[in-house]
């Protein structure tokens, strides 16, 4: 019911036109121009979640005061940001085979955020037990949370990594001569 929505985040990158190295500088060039990426976001996923709490004040702890119930119900969507530091690659030059072995890191939570202005919120006050504002804090956090597994269950993480593939493989196509590999 709550499927999220899949998108590819691109990004206009310049790329310089390569000219043909000394093999020994090629490994320098590659991560220079890696490096130049910075931190790249390279899939997202959006998500649409209800979360709801009640709450009832006590008298010794468990028997519940009639009256004092309040409860909070919030529906939105929000999205989460994945991808990588590029700092973090590690490529190597292989002139023999003509490869580019670059070693990829493990994906990390970029942003993980909800759209203000797609929240609907009901809510039943009680004189007797008004609504805290950490009932709120605590709801809007669990419906990131809830965001962030689904995403997860939906494979935003490999589909990250699929993505940066193709990026850095594009993104190093100057290197004619040259195939790049990931370990």
């Amino acid at each position: 019911m709550n499927q999220p929505l899949p998108k590819r985040l691109s990004f206009p990158i310049q790329m310089e036109i390569c000219t043909c190295p000394e093999k020994q500088k090629l490994e320098r060039e590659v991560n220079s121009k890696l490096l130049k990426i910075g931190e790249l976001a390279t899939y997202s996923a959006e998500y649409s979640v209800s979360e709801s709490e009640e709450e009832v004040r006590n008298i010794l702890d468990n028997i519940k005061i009639p009256g004092t119930k309040n409860s909070i119900s919030i529906k939105c969507t929000g999205i989460v940001k994945v991808g990588y530091d590029i700092s973090k690659l590690s490529p190597t030059v292989d002139n023999v085979s003509k490869k580019i072995n670059i070693a990829i890191p493990s994906a990390q939570l970029l942003d993980n955020h909800i759209y203000w202005d797609s929240i609907e919120c009901t809510e039943k006050n009680s004189i007797l037990n008004p609504i805290n504002f950490s009932q709120y804090q605590g709801l809007v956090e669990n419906i990131q949370q809830t965001g962030l597994q689904q995403a997860e269950d939906n494979g935003i993480y490999a589909a990250a990594e699929d993505n940066l593939k193709n990026i850095i493989t594009n993104f190093l196509s100057c290197f004619d001569d040259y195939t790049v590999v990931f370990v």
